[in-house]
């Protein structure tokens, strides 16, 4: 009895296995194709830059102030205004970015630190690895894209527990999962699920943990996993740090522990569209005149942040200067927000400061994105995404292979209709955990019921 119900679970999971694979394949494919370019994106960045900057003047002497840098940048689109300053990775390199927001949109323009000349000028959205990054969080296709790639990212984590439990052997060493006979079986759909299963065995955990990692920038997932922190208590930075500063008579009040997320752009991971708006602010209560750019950056000059540093204007008559350092390393990471009229430091973000959730799911992130331990992280992801497209290869071959001509090949449902109150629990709590799964899997199951119940009548006219 006990081997017939596992023989009867064993059916069913295979149908949910069949018809996720069949579903995710070309979305596993894009993913991991977008994924594995995204990896190397400091080595692009930097190979472009390189080619921008072998057209600037040699540094020589003193470099134009950053005030008349960001000048050069909006004359060069009147009417802009400036978004963000990228700060040189290095003394010796030649050009700056800066950001400006005009009437079409976010440009990127490089310019030279000499002269002040426009090397290069270019649609920030354009860029190459921005739109491989549109293409692997939304599929270019903004909001609803998002939510397929949650949908599918989340059916991924499904059918790597599903393949495991299917593959797993049973009857022999355990090891086997790993390194199959081969040549047992007929013909090559035997191979190709040998193989299909053997690189499941091998580089699934580490696919897991790339997608769970990955789970946090997702729409539903994400905006879930925001508020049972909050229901936790567990709270960000600048949701206990909100500070205003008079210029008169400088206070700075770290005792005020707000309700609300004021905006302090702490976060470890860049979540949602755009930059976060920053909402601390410093009061002009003298009148005096804001300094100017190249005084705060001086001022911060000694700090000496792990690069790439970007600066962020003041929002608002009483904004401040945001100096935020994006280093991959997440612990490198900092922000600090300066006072437009005096230049002293309002607030300071470091990672110890974020609570013990934030830090560890920062160095998830750090680990999918390739950018926890250097070139090796890298490589450790590029393995992952070409055992995705393996899976998938063999996947597709596999349902080819074994399908009747003219037909998709639908495993057929078990004999045994009844579900096991273990099973089923377990679908509960896939549910709950990958929402948009759950969801999914509901849809699914509900078609199939209405499809059964349009046949019966069928069956029995016939």
């Amino acid at each position: 009895m006990a081997s017939a119900n596992r023989t009867t679970l064993q059916h069913r999971v295979w149908r949910w296995h069949f018809f996720a694979g069949l579903m995710v394949i070309p979305f596993a494919v894009i993913l991991a194709v977008t994924g594995s370019i995204y990896l190397f994106k400091p080595q692009f960045d930097a190979a472009v830059e390189a080619r921008i900057n072998s057209r600037a003047a040699p540094l020589a002497g003193d470099t134009l102030q950053a005030d008349a840098l960001i000048e050069a940048g909006l004359a060069a689109h009147p009417g802009s205004a400036f978004a963000k300053l990228v700060l040189p990775s290095a003394d010796g390199d030649p050009s700056v970015e800066v950001l400006i927001r005009s009437e079409a949109g976010l440009r990127t323009l490089w310019i030279d630190r000499t002269t002040g000349s426009v090397l290069h000028d270019t649609e920030t959205a354009g860029r190459f690895m921005n739109v491989i990054n549109d293409l692997h969080g939304s599929l270019l296709a903004g909001d609803r894209g998002s939510l397929i790639v949650e949908i599918m990212a989340s059916w991924m984590i499904i059918l790597i527990v599903t393949g495991v439990f299917l593959w797993w052997p049973r009857g022999m060493a355990w090891w086997r999962a790993f390194v199959p006979k081969f040549g047992e079986g007929p013909g090559r759909r035997e191979t190709w699920r040998k193989v299909h299963g053997m690189g499941g065995a091998w580089i699934g955990a580490l696919v897991f943990t790339i997608l769970i990692f990955g789970l946090p920038w997702t729409q539903v997932w994400g905006d879930g996993f925001m508020r049972v922190k909050a229901l936790a208590g567990l709270k960000e930075p600048g949701q206990e740090w909100f500070v205003t500063l008079e210029s008169s008579q400088p206070q700075t009040d770290h005792s005020a522990h707000g309700h609300e997320d004021h905006g302090t752009g702490a976060k470890l991971w860049n979540t949602g569209a755009g930059d976060p708006a920053v909402d601390v602010q410093s009061a002009n209560a003298t009148g005096a005149q804001p300094l100017p750019l190249q005084t705060i950056l001086e001022t911060a000059r000694p700090e000496r942040y792990a690069a790439p540093v970007e600066v962020q204007p003041p929002r608002g008559e009483n904004g401040v200067w945001t100096i935020r350092s994006m280093a991959p390393s997440r612990p490198e990471r900092v922000t600090v927000h300066y006072d437009r009229w005096t230049g002293e430091e309002l607030m300071r973000i470091e990672f110890s400061d974020h609570n013990p959730v934030d830090r560890f799911v920062a160095l998830g992130v750090a680990f999918h994105e390739g950018a926890l331990f250097g070139w090796l992280n890298q490589v450790v992801g590029l393995i992952a995404a070409l055992g995705v497209i393996l899976l998938s290869v063999t996947g597709g071959m596999m349902w080819w292979r074994r399908r009747p001509k003219g037909r998709l090949g639908t495993p057929p449902m078990p004999s045994d209709k009844r579900i096991a109150a273990g099973l089923l629990a377990l679908v509960i709590v896939l549910g709950v955990l990958l929402p948009m799964a759950g969801v999914t899997l509901l849809a699914a199951l509900l078609i199939d019921l209405l499809v059964s119940v349009f046949r019966r009548p069928r069956a029995g006219a016939a």
